[in-house]
């Protein structure tokens, strides 16, 4: 066995190695911890970078957020100015609704929004333009819009900046005003242009905002009338006008639509001023009776209310009652709440009335305006031609009819006015002369300046005796009949009384005759009364023809002449009797709106004192914007009574009723001053026609009943008034008995038409539709509602077949013109209580809009 050799040197070689690896390990370990090391600072700064990141982000946010706060605070601000002036265009707008009354209703609306889009964007230039500029909007509006500017617990002016301007590069506070081209106005409105805005917060952090701000034209809705009244919403057509009986405890109601034609004299209380066989009255509350109407869009009626003695009258919120005028005589309580036309007078007669008035009241009656070429009704006040001859009005209107005024002739009055928010008299008082009967005449009515007023204060009109006569001859005011013969031999009413024309009165502060401008050529006016026991006096009043001096004649007489206010309080305390009577008028400045054509009384029962608000609009001109709104008025009240809409133009000039032999059209006009509601809706010659056709027991009544599946509801047609001409020729005579209304035939009757008269039992409740060309009678307690649903159902239900043989089918809408356009689908409920109109309601926001916008 070879023995093997050791390899020394080798293995030396080889420990040395090994001892020499012992420091690369050292220092691979001193790597691996340094990379470790520089990996985890990498990590931390990349946090700390990625957090400071975040920070810088929050910051910047945050100064954006600030800045956006700022033009959010600019856009807010400039929805108010769009709503405000989108509010005052509206209104202006329906101030000028009927001033064209040739133009059609197919235009009508494109001009109204032709005309809102004009003032609409002018209103806005005023508010948004650097002092009406259409070019330069106005910078420093902008920045006042801005409550941050002012809020210090927010805003550290010392250490954040905020700056609203436009960028250097442009134009400026450039403003552009688009109108539409009349296809479409989803661009017009106004360009702000160039708005910048710059924050910078304390820590040096800024956010820049440029836009452009468009404030665009709301597309707004205006109320477009129709040809058609809303029937199924109405309750009662009553030609002949409404009486009410019962008493103060069991009270009459309404809710819904009317319209009440004038009363035969035989049914109303006085008709002195009627002519004919009609009286002047359209509603008659007879003594201790009465009547609230609850609801109603249109409340018509023809001639004028009458409230009796110890009888109480309301209209609620959201009537619009149209009359004119209204009469009360030792009434209860009368309370108009909503919105009130009246054409002529509210009278206050007799003892401890109590009269409210809220909501809004239109005295619009004024000779100028009723006298207009434009005014429908000219014609039939001046008592000429054949409107005159087809109303009974042959003999022209005296002035005091035309003229639209409250006057209090009763004792204990309470008549206030605080709640109304719109008040217009259009019309003055006149001392009612004409009516008065003495051993003469009295031919004219004696102009004062009050649309308010009272009896007693035409004491102040009377002319000072010493004013009578040429020399020095004495005189008295009023004097006898037999001295006023003696002293003014061959002198009549309408003859000139001789008077001192320069001579100052010191009652009138050293003025005047001529000063206070009475007529020149008359300036005396006599007035002849009988007196109890037989005694016949004449009195002189002042006559004044022009109604700016008789406006200024009793502000100046109370003004200057202490004594003479005292009287007058004097004379106004024996009509109001106690602390609760008087006139409660508002501020001026109170009332939305406040217009009077006179001078307003007013008088505190408390401290019997009285006092005088001066007109505001005495003597306007002919083509003025309020004269031509009262023309509008009273050109809707003719509307209203032809067919219960509010327009003119929208009336039916060739209704065709049928054809004759030769095959040409027989029409009727429905503006034609001879026909009434009742002509216009119901065709009386077919329904006369089918109830003879298919009445075969004589009494012209005919009942119908529904399908189960229409709740077998009813319907009564009856030929109970005048006689009628049918198609043939033949003269169809009345039966001349009143339809009563009871509460078992009440529980399924949806819809009377009918030719005469109708009577509503005590307590009894109709709910549905009535057309008469009669009187109708509520007995006490009676109600009248709408049921615009079920009276829809029957009125648009098979009657039958016309008669045995012949199979066409009859509806009860068949014996109304254009009755098949009373769909059942058009139908509009009204609410129980308050009647609310419907409205469209719109968010200024939608209109504001940001363009070009950018951030930096």
């Amino acid at each position: 066995m070879v023995p093997k050799k050791i390899d020394f040197f080798g293995r030396m070689a080889m420990k040395e190695r090994k001892d020499n690896n012992r420091g690369f390990s050292l220092f691979s370990v001193l790597i691996a911890v340094s990379f470790v090391a520089i990996l985890g600072m990498l990590i931390l700064y990349i946090a700390l970078a990625n957090f400071n990141m975040k920070v810088t982000d929050l910051k910047g946010k945050d100064s954006f957020y600030t800045a956006e706060r700022a033009l959010e605070e600019i856009r807010t601000g400039l929805q108010e100015d769009v709503g405000e002036a989108m509010s005052t265009a509206y209104t202006k707008v329906l101030e000028d609704y009927d001033k064209d009354s040739n133009t059609q209703d197919a235009t009508m609306d494109a001009q109204r929004q032709s005309q809102f889009e004009t003032l609409f964007l002018d209103e806005l230039v005023k508010r948004v333009g650097n002092n009406g500029s259409k070019k330069q909007y106005s910078l420093d509006k902008l920045i006042d819009y801005v409550d941050l500017l002012k809020d210090s617990s927010v805003f550290d002016a010392k250490k954040e900046s905020l700056v609203i301007t436009n960028p250097s590069d442009s134009a400026g506070a450039e403003m552009s005003v688009i109108r539409s081209t009349g296809t479409s106005n989803t661009k017009s409105g106004i360009l702000l242009k160039n708005l910048k805005v710059i924050y910078v917060d304390p820590k040096g952090h800024a956010a820049i905002i440029e836009t452009d701000i468009r404030l665009g034209v709301p597309a707004v809705q205006f109320p477009t009338p129709s040809t058609l009244p809303d029937l199924m919403n109405m309750i009662v057509v009553a030609d002949g006008g409404i009486v009410c009986e019962g008493n103060a405890e069991s009270e009459s109601t309404i809710q819904g639509s009317i319209y009440a034609g004038l009363l035969p004299k035989s049914k109303a209380e006085e008709t002195e001023t009627a002519q004919g066989e009609l009286s002047t009255q359209s509603i008659h509350v007879k003594n201790n009776a009465s009547l609230k109407i609850n609801s109603g869009d249109k409340v018509v009626c023809a001639g004028e209310i009458n409230i009796g003695n110890g009888s109480s009258f309301a209209s609620a919120t959201g009537v619009n009652l149209w009359a004119k005028g209204l009469n009360v005589d030792s009434g209860k309580e009368i309370s108009l709440e909503g919105t009130t036309y009246f054409a002529d007078d509210l009278t206050i007669s007799g003892k401890n009335n109590n009269v409210r008035l809220a909501g809004n009241y239109y005295g619009f009656g004024s000779e100028k305006s009723a006298l207009n070429e434009n005014c429908l009704f000219k014609n039939i006040y001046s008592g000429i031609g054949d409107d005159a001859e087809n109303t009974g009005n042959t003999a022209a209107q005296k002035s005091a009819d035309l003229s639209s005024a409250i006057v209090i002739n009763g004792k204990n009055t309470t008549l206030d006015l605080s709640g109304l928010q719109k008040l217009m008299l259009a019309g003055k008082n006149y001392i009612a002369s004409s009516k008065v009967t003495g051993k003469q005449v009295n031919k004219n009515d004696i102009m004062t300046g009050e649309s308010i007023t009272v009896k007693g204060t035409q004491l102040a009109y009377l002319l000072p005796a010493e004013l009578l006569g040429t020399g020095e001859q004495s005189y008295q005011n009023p004097m006898d009949v037999a001295t006023f013969q003696e002293k003014f031999a061959g002198v009549s009413q309408t003859g000139n009384i001789a008077v001192k024309m320069d001579t100052p009165v010191a009652a009138w502060g050293g003025k005047t005759l001529r000063d206070l401008g009475v007529d020149v050529e008359k300036p005396v006016q006599t007035v002849f009364y009988n007196e109890p026991g037989g005694a016949n006096y004449v009195y002189f009043y002042l006559n004044f023809t022009n109604e700016t001096n008789a406006a200024a004649f009793l502000q100046n007489y109370l003004a200057v002449n202490p004594d003479a206010k005292a009287n007058v309080d004097k004379y106004l305390s024996f009509y109001f009797g106690g602390e609760n009577s008087g006139i409660t008028v508002k501020d001026v400045d109170s009332y939305l709106r406040y217009v009077t054509g006179g001078n307003v009384l007013s008088y505190d029962g408390k401290t019997d004192t009285s006092s005088l608000q001066a007109a505001t609009d005495t003597d306007p001109a002919d083509d003025s914007k309020l004269v031509q709104e009262q023309i509008g008025y009273q050109n809707s009240w003719y509307a209203l009574n032809r067919k219960m809409i509010s327009s003119y133009d929208l009336l039916n000039t060739a209704v065709v009723e049928g054809q004759d032999a030769a095959g040409n059209n027989i029409t009727h006009n429905e503006t034609e001053s001879s026909r009434s509601v009742y002509d216009n809706l119901v065709n009386e010659k077919k329904l006369v026609e089918f109830v003879k056709n298919n009445v075969k027991d004589g009494t012209l009544k005919y009942e119908f009943t529904a399908d189960e599946e229409d709740g077998g509801l009813k319907a009564i047609m009856y030929h109970n008034g005048g006689n009628s001409v049918i198609s043939d020729g033949t003269n169809v005579q009345r039966t001349g008995t009143a339809l009563e209304i009871t509460s078992d035939l009440a529980e399924k009757l949806r819809l009377v038409v009918c030719t005469g008269d109708v009577v509503i039992k005590q307590n009894v409740s109709f709910k549905g539709i009535i057309m008469t060309k009669g009187t109708l009678t509520l007995e006490e307690g009676a109600s009248l509602e709408s049921s615009p649903m079920e009276a829809a159902k029957v009125f648009q239900s098979q009657i039958n077949k016309t008669n045995e043989t012949n199979t066409d089918i009859v509806k009860a809408q068949d014996f109304f013109w254009d009755g098949d356009k009373y769909v059942l689908g058009n139908v509009v409920v009204s609410g129980s209580g308050n009647d609310q109109n419907s409205s469209d309601s719109y968010s200024t926001a939608d209109y504001v809009s940001y363009e070009n916008w950018k951030k930096e």
